[in-house]
Order: C-alpha cells, then sequence, then structure tokens
C-alpha cells in the first residue's frame, strides 16, 4: 500500500479548531462577563469552566459553519433546595436575554446564539449545575422551559472526570496525539454521511468514548532513526473494525435482521451513549460503518497516491488532500 500518513495530516490540520478556537474563547469570555454583570443578586454564587470536545482537544470545525464551545456553570446549591431544575436556566437564560438575538432555554443547556444574515455562526452552550449537594456529587439541569414535570430533572453528571478520562487516556504524547486524530476523523466522517440534527447520527462524545475503549495505536519503529513512524490509516482501520465487532445481530418478529450497539459512558452516570437512537437509526450506523469498511480496504488495493486519496476524499468529503504522483520525466527515474 502506498504511504498516505502525510495526507492525513494535511487532514487532520485542516479540520481541527485552530485559529477559531481564539474567537471562541473571545465570545466565550464576553458572555461571561455579561453574565456576571446582569445576573441578579438574589440567585446563587457560581464558577465556571470549560467543557465538551473543546476542553478535551477533540473538536472540528463544523460543516455547517455554527462554532460552539461548551461552559459549565457550578452554582452554590443543594439541588434539594431547588426541586424543578429550570429554575437555575432561567437566571442565566435572564440575565443574557437581549445579548444576542437568540437566548434559549434547551433540554441540556442554555445556548446564546451569534448570528450573521440572520444564520448562525458561534454559539456558546451553558449547563448548569447544582454543586453543593449533600452527596458532594455534581448533578446538572435537564429539561426545557415548558417540559413537563417528569422531564424537569436533576441528572448525576461528572464532566470534569470526564474531560480528564480523554485527555489522558495514553501518557505517551504521541500516541495521544494520534488517539484524538483518529476521533476527529470519525467526528469529520459523522458530519459527511448522517444528517446534523435530531437522534440519526451518533453523537461526539459516543464516537469519543468508543475510542477510549476501542481505539489502540498504531505506529512502526524506526531503528535507524529511532522512532516511531504513525500511521494513521491502519489505526482507523482498526478502529472502525472494533466498533462494528461491538454490534449485536438479532432478528425480529417478522425475521429481519437488525444490529444494535450499546455504549455505556465509563463514569457516572454510566448511561448508555446509543440510547436515543432507534433500532433502525443503529442498522443505519452499523450500514454505514460497513461501508467505510470496504472503502478503506478498497484504499489499501489502490497502487497510486492518487487513486488512494480519491477514495478517502469520498468518505471524508472534499477537506481529504488528494496528491499527485511526482513526475519524473527528464531524471534518471524515468528511464
Amino acid at each position: 500500500m502506498v504511504s498516505i500518513q502525510s495526507e492525513f495530516i494535511q487532514f487532520h490540520d485542516k479540520i481541527k479548531l485552530s485559529d477559531e478556537n481564539e474567537e471562541l474563547r473571545e465570545k466565550r469570555d464576553i458572555i461571561l462577563d455579561k453574565l456576571k454583570e446582569k445576573i441578579t443578586a438574589e440567585t446563587a454564587s457560581y464558577t465556571h469552566f470549560v467543557q465538551g470536545s473543546y476542553a478535551m482537544g477533540t473538536g472540528i470545525k463544523p460543516t455547517d459553519g455554527d462554532y460552539d464551545i461548551d461552559v459549565g456553570l457550578e452554582f452554590d446549591i443543594d439541588k434539594g433546595d431547588y426541586p424543578d431544575p429550570i429554575t437555575i436556566k432561567k437566571w442565566v437564560r435572564d440575565a443574557l436575554d437581549g445579548h444576542t438575538k437568540s437566548v434559549k432555554i434547551r433540554r441540556s443547556c442554555v445556548t446564546v446564539t451569534y448570528q450573521k444574515d440572520d444564520e448562525p455562526i458561534y454559539h456558546v452552550d451553558f449547563a448548569c449545575y447544582a454543586a453543593d449537594n449533600k452527596d458532594q456529587k455534581l448533578y446538572i439541569a435537564k429539561g426545557k422551559e415548558y417540559s413537563e414535570t417528569e422531564n424537569r430533572i436533576w441528572e448525576l453528571s461528572n464532566p470534569k472526570e470526564l474531560i480528564n478520562l480523554i485527555k489522558n487516556r495514553y501518557s505517551d504524547e504521541d500516541e495521544q496525539a494520534q488517539f484524538k486524530r483518529v476521533i476527529r476523523y470519525m467526528k469529520k466522517w459523522k458530519n459527511e454521511k448522517f444528517e446534523v440534527s435530531g437522534s440519526a447520527a451518533p453523537t461526539g462524545i459516543a464516537l469519543t468514548i468508543l475510542a477510549y475503549n476501542l481505539f489502540s495505536p498504531k505506529y512502526k519503529n524506526d531503528t535507524i532513526k529511532e522512532t516511531k513512524v504513525y500511521d494513521d490509516f491502519t489505526a482507523l482501520k482498526n478502529f472502525v473494525q472494533s466498533i462494528l465487532n461491538k454490534f449485536t445481530r438479532h432478528y425480529d418478529e417478522n425475521g429481519n435482521v437488525h444490529f444494535t450497539i450499546s455504549q455505556n459512558l465509563p463514569i457516572e452516570p454510566y448511561n448508555n451513549l446509543f440510547s436515543k437512537m432507534t433500532e433502525i437509526q443503529q442498522d443505519d450506523f452499523h450500514s454505514k460503518l460497513s461501508t467505510m469498511k470496504s472503502k478503506l480496504a478498497e484504499v489499501e488495493s489502490k497502487e497510486k497516491k492518487s487513486e488512494a486519496c480519491k477514495v478517502l476524499a469520498r468518505i471524508f468529503g472534499t477537506d481529504f488532500p488528494i496528491t499527485a504522483e511526482r513526475s519524473y520525466v527528464g531524471t534518471s527515474e524515468s528511464a
């Protein structure tokens, strides 16, 4: 197989968050200053921290151009004193209302969206937590503003531990870097092959935890240079196969075969990260992964780098570079 590691690195550098990080930080800090200024004195004190893929270092540029950053707000409250978690979300929404055209209470957060020409370009998600509980655990406020009572809940959560798990998965920094690259490749593939909204696609955290459990670094030792030569293609191919191996095959009452998958969060609340996907959606996930596996096998069969790259571009989209073979006309190599 031709070597395409340099093309994978080019691809990774193109899709990962880079200069956008600084602008996201600026938006976050502006909103945090506004929240501090506007939140009423009657509300509880709080601290904040960055969470999600931004904090884990696994974020990619969004296909739709709507960049996001997740911020946790730890309020000094006991959840028992606030049986309706939406109360805390309203503190945040009311303080930030009018800062942009769109400040909305969503099920897991309060979202502040920046728009240009009526299209979203940035948004900051504020997750609200009760942090002063008798059991010394953290609980996130779940529910929309007009949700039924049974859908307004405090849910056990441990976002900081999750960040630490992902950021420190491998002690070797080069292995850790390959781990994060492969997560980004899978997120990019997801964005290319699935609808962005709804539950039809595996979530970013689901892919990340699959990688946490199933990914293995892949490299060769260069004994002359005494270095490791990393192979992202093989690492990705092996990871895709490992995910496929996690699917369970079963038959419904009509004799139709289905493939389903489960993956629990490795920390509390240990929930199944695929629970919101229907059986049909999980089937579709399996089918798309199987297609990806076939395309990766096709890449291995190509003798020319340009042909291998064209197949990879069909997997990942036009961000994957198509490198043409060097021309040796007029040199000794052409003889």
